[in-house]
């Protein structure tokens, strides 16, 4: 199943329009990027998401939740930000931020310390889904 059809299956989803390929092409030049295809494919159906408490950066979405923005501001406050990486999604404690690479891998990033935590964005959708369910 892809990310699209387990994103479909989330009760209770919040998203906004999806965006085009010339604001994802815009938005990976701002970034000096190339996002993976599981996020291209996210961004273009929901622009972004939010469950549950979970909220997902994305594109078509101004202020925190956009990803331009949000990296950028990570970007400025830590030096240890990876250049390669775009944060997916802002925890809220204490600097933690998950972050993807341009393979699609994702990360715990808080200051200098990066952790994997997983092989892919659907990986982390439904870590988030189990997240929400624990609650």
């Amino acid at each position: 199943m892809g990310i699209i059809d387990e994103i479909k299956n989330i009760p209770n989803l919040y998203h906004v329009k999806g965006c085009t390929t010339s604001q994802i092409k815009e938005a990976q030049k701002e970034l000096g990027i190339i996002f993976p295809e599981e996020f291209i494919d996210y961004v273009k159906e929901y622009g972004a998401i939010s469950f549950y408490g979970t909220e997902w950066m994305g594109l078509n979405v101004e202020g925190y939740l956009n990803v331009v923005e949000a990296t950028r501001q990570e970007r400025e406050m830590n030096d240890h930000f990876p250049k390669d990486c775009f944060v997916i999604e802002n925890q809220g404690i204490e600097g933690l931020v998950a972050v993807v690479d341009e393979k699609g891998l994702v990360y715990n990033l808080q200051y200098d310390k990066k952790e994997f935590i997983c092989n892919s964005l659907s990986d982390y959708l439904r870590m988030c889904g189990n997240r929400a369910a624990n609650k």
